[in-house]
C-alpha cells in the first residue's frame, strides 16, 4: 500500500493544478504537493529498508 501513495499523490496534485486553474483555492495543489512528497519518502524508505536488510549480530 505505500507503493500507491505516491499515485495518489499525483492524481491529487494534478486535480488540485486543474482545480486552481479553474479558480478554485491554491490549497489543493499544495495539499497534492505535500502528500506526494510525503508518500514519496516513505515509499522510498520502505523499498531502501528492503534491499540492505540489518545485519544480525
Amino acid at each position: 500500500m505505500d507503493l500507491m501513495g505516491p499515485v495518489i499523490g499525483v492524481m491529487l496534485l494534478a486535480v488540485g493544478i486543474e482545480t486552481y486553474r479553474n479558480g478554485g483555492s491554491m490549497g489543493w495543489p499544495i495539499a497534492g504537493a505535500v502528500l506526494l512528497v510525503i508518500n514519496s519518502w516513505v515509499g522510498w524508505r520502505r523499498l531502501a529498508r528492503r534491499r540492505n536488510p540489518i545485519p544480525s549480530p
